[in-house]
């Protein structure tokens, strides 16, 4: 089912009208759902045992390298590799999506949307992370212009190594194969929590307009 049809299980196909739409009580529009372990596992296996396969770097943001910023080692996952650890992923977040867009059907109202670019793991040493604030869009680069929502699961469990949202004030903890689905703009201004004791591996990237 793609998202338009999703939309269209809730609205009047002639009209859309506003009070026939269903009204989700969580209303910061970041949401998640756990991914089944073997499939975290096996990606987590690709990346350390099979790095033939992808390029890795240096975290980098959209001010290059610098480790005050963004502290990470970065591999990058093809979605065209047929490798059934990405394949087997990419089905079980689309399955995440659906339920997203079942709470929120306004997400999947408008142009199609899919995952364009490679998945992005990243590992963070103790001390590491995402430092700063920030948002998935934050200027008119073609990198940044057509995203959408952001995707992000969490590859091992860190007791003090989630993820905060500044205007929500919510924190999310970083639970083995919990998945989170959020908007890409400055709505959703977030920042990893540094863990000063455990490393910490997740995967993310982006669901962007076609």
């Amino acid at each position: 089912m793609n998202t338009k049809d999703n939309l269209m299980k809730h609205i009047n196909t002639k009209e859309m009208v506003f009070q026939d739409m269903p009204k989700e009580e969580n209303t910061n529009f970041i949401w998640g759902d756990f991914i089944n372990e073997q499939v975290i596992d096996d990606l987590t296996h690709l990346v350390n045992e099979e790095p033939y396969y992808l390029f890795t770097q240096d975290g980098r943001s959209n001010r290059g390298v610098d480790k005050n910023i963004k502290d990470s080692t970065d591999t990058y996952l093809p979605l065209l590799l047929n490798h059934p650890a990405i394949q087997n992923y990419l089905t079980a977040l689309q399955e995440v999506l659906e339920k997203y867009l079942d709470k929120f059907p306004w997400a999947g109202a408008y142009e199609g949307f899919k995952i364009k670019k490679e998945i992005n793991y990243q590992w963070y040493a103790p001390g590491g992370g995402f430092k700063v604030w920030h948002t998935e869009r934050s200027g008119s680069s073609s990198e940044d212009q057509n995203r959408h929502l952001v995707y992000m699961t969490y590859l091992n469990d860190v007791p003090d190594g989630g993820t905060d949202w500044f205007h929500q004030s919510l924190y999310v903890p970083a639970q083995k194969g919990y998945t989170v689905i959020w908007p890409a703009d400055w709505t959703h201004t977030h920042r990893g929590h540094v863990s000063e004791t455990s490393e910490k591996a997740i995967v993310t990237g982006w669901y962007e307009f076609t």
